[in-house]
């Protein structure tokens, strides 16, 4: 379901639970137990064709009873996806409540005042979350104690009040004797099963299409379960609020926008200047949760903070998030957020006590260990690219300014590696470059505009920075140009030279940018051309990806020294035989192309699902490669039909677009 048609459905549903809450619950509740019901009704069959020819023969029957023996296993066995026992994650360190007594005195408080199901584990977690995570002994039905994970950059960033305030938000949510809160679980754990009993991995068939049937099935189900939920959660805030005093309106707000502006502290300042040590180092060596101690608490002064604070508060809640935006869980609790405060004593230090510097340092030394070797990965990717930028950059040192040596997928490939592993001030030199020598393309006037931005200081709304910086203004007039572009009539050669796949990425980074800025006539205008270049990207690519009748096919068009980051991605795939890169063009989408990576299998005796490994391949291909690419697995069944067979021979027919051969890279 795409989400335009899942934003419908949600619109109706909460239309619905609006107009009759208590009957929308209600029913709600009963389909729930009914499917429940239906989904054991399986397992009971099954045990009763194994039980009955048992029975008989006690009983001295004669008879062919025996022939349900075999209807009674596979009944069992298509249960056993949606009974079997589910284990929550494992992750972080258990922690001992008896040794951690003011903790455990907030659990049993919070139990009590929500009369709530009691906890089994608590683990204290890497993650900036807070999070209850339902066990599953009986399946689906659940059972079990919670387990409750804690993340140590949460309990280092907020207060005590503040974080007792959340955790009374998530306990909210174990009430016993609430059905919200049941049909809730039952969500959750539908959805934890599908995580475990569905990997990419082959796996048994029958459990698999088994759950995926139930999975279709329940569909409507899960929707009106997140209707119920969502609607739900401002009583749970309110909840919390009361349960935290007199003044909790105003702790609950401050630990939500504090929690916010954090999350993106750690993910756009600390966690990158971490990995950044991979670069040169080839195991991680650094001890996050230890300095996180005093830089969770300084983020909230942090220059860019009040910039996340807008951003966090800007941000709509995603269409399948079980909670609303921020901003309007904070308008319903107070009229306006405080400004940001710095905590003098951390939830940490007053919970974890004399145990915190110890826990911190066994987390550290768990991270260590568990990212050792994606740390080893992203080492050797570096220096892989910084390899194959000193190869392109000696090449356009040799090249005379009038006749370049590097073609026009070189330069902007040049441009890419430079911005990921350069100064921004190196990165914009490199697209100047580009666009000088190139006539401007679109995706490197997206990279300057990037590279821009990133070395000036972040943009100020409009009441306090009247004038925007030169690097700022010649951003944004990048920006416009590129998401204006294509709304006059064009000849076809002008409109593959715009190359229309960057207008939307374009479009997205010139709405943050406005947002910032605060103006919001500007703004109304971007987001209008925004919705448009998205219909049109969505046309576009429709019309490519449908591979029914005439195709225009066209050599791939990319040097080999482009292709380097999917030949280094398709050498680690064992079940690629051979790779042939093609590009695909269409008249209904005038300057758009769809890269193709046609594969053939190899021999190897262990493959991948053909289902779920192409989307994925593709997936990574495009995160190596930044363009449109569509992977095509021609062991598929789509792939297989007798009309099909003109143009797999098409894919294979010409071996000078065949990149990648068995193990070894086509020169």
């Amino acid at each position: 379901m795409d989400t335009s048609a899942l934003r419908r459905q949600l619109g109706l549903l909460e239309q619905a639970w609006r107009d009759h809450p208590t009957r929308f619950t209600r029913l709600t509740g009963l389909q729930t137990a009914a499917l429940l019901g239906l989904a054991g009704l399986p397992a009971l069959l099954g045990l009763l064709a194994l039980l009955l020819p048992l029975g008989l023969w006690l009983a001295g029957a004669s008879g062919g009873w025996w022939a349900l023996t075999p209807l009674g296993l596979a009944l069992l066995w298509s249960g056993a996806a949606l009974w079997r026992p589910a284990l929550p994650p494992q992750d972080g360190l258990l922690l001992p409540l008896s040794q951690l007594p003011r903790l455990d005195e907030l659990l049993q408080r919070l139990t009590q005042a929500a009369q709530a199901r009691p906890l089994g584990e608590v683990r204290l977690t890497t993650d900036p979350t807070l999070q209850i995570v339902p066990t599953s002994p009986l399946g689906l039905l659940g059972g079990g104690r919670p387990q409750l994970n804690i993340g140590l950059p949460l309990l280092m960033g907020l207060d005590g009040p503040q974080f007792a305030a959340l955790l009374a938000r998530e306990m909210h949510g174990l009430q016993r004797r609430s059905l919200p809160a049941w049909v809730a679980r039952w969500r959750q754990r539908w959805h934890g099963l599908l995580a475990e009993r569905l990997p990419l991995a082959p796996g048994p068939r029958a459990t698999g299409w088994g759950l995926l049937a139930w999975h279709r099935l329940a569909r409507g189900l899960l929707l009106r379960a997140l209707v119920m939920e969502r609607l739900h959660a401002p009583t749970a805030d309110a909840w919390a609020a009361r349960w935290a005093g007199a003044t909790g309106r105003r702790i609950l707000a401050d630990a939500l926008l504090a929690q916010a502006v954090q999350d993106r502290f750690l993910a756009q300042q600390f966690w990158p200047q971490v990995w950044a040590a991979a670069r040169s180092e080839r195991r991680p060596s650094g001890h996050p949760m230890r300095d996180l101690r005093v830089l969770m608490r300084q983020s909230l002064r942090h220059p860019q903070a009040p910039h996340w604070a807008q951003d966090a508060l800007r941000t709509p809640a995603a269409v399948d998030a079980p909670d609303f935006s921020l901003r309007v869980r904070l308008q319903a609790l107070v009229e306006k957020p405080a400004p940001l405060a710095v905590p003098t004593v951390s939830a940490g230090e007053i919970l974890l006590g004399q145990a915190l510097p110890r826990l911190a340092d066994a987390l550290d030394s768990a991270w260590q260990a568990q990212q050792a070797d994606t740390w080893l990965q992203r080492h050797q990717a570096w220096r892989q690219q910084a390899q194959w930028l000193d190869e392109l950059n000696a090449a356009d040192a040799e090249s005379a300014a009038e006749k370049p040596s590097l073609d026009k997928p070189e330069a902007l490939a040049q441009g890419r590696l430079t911005q990921a592993l350069g100064s921004p001030a190196e990165a914009a030199v490199a697209w100047r470059r580009v666009i000088d020598r190139h006539a401007a393309p679109a995706e490197a006037r997206l990279g300057l505009a990037r590279a821009l931005l990133a070395g000036a200081p972040p943009i100020e709304a409009l009441t306090r920075q009247p004038e925007l910086l030169p690097e700022q203004a010649e951003a944004l007039r990048l920006l416009q140009a590129l998401a204006d572009e294509g709304r006059a009539s064009a000849t076809y050669a002008e409109t593959l030279a715009a190359d229309p796949r960057w207008r939307v990425p374009a479009a997205l980074l010139l709405i943050q940018q406005l947002s910032l800025r605060e103006d919001f006539a500007a703004l109304q205008a971007a987001r209008v051309r925004l919705r448009a270049l998205e219909d049109e990207a969505e046309a576009a690519l429709t019309v490519l990806h449908d591979f029914q009748g005439e195709q225009k096919i066209l050599p791939g068009g990319l040097p080999t020294r482009v292709l380097r980051p999917v030949l280094a991605l398709l050498q680690g795939e064992h079940a690629v035989g051979r790779a042939w890169h093609w590009r695909k063009t269409s008249t209904m989408a005038k300057g758009w192309a769809l890269h193709l990576l046609v594969i053939e299998r190899s021999r190897t005796l262990v493959q991948p699902d053909p289902q779920v490994w192409g989307p994925e391949l593709t997936r990574q291909v495009a995160e190596a490669l930044p363009l449109d690419w569509c992977v095509i697995d021609l062991a598929h069944p789509d792939w297989k039909p007798l009309d099909r067979a003109d143009l797999v021979q098409q894919f294979r027919a010409d071996d000078a677009q065949c990149i990648h051969t068995g193990l070894a890279r086509k020169a």
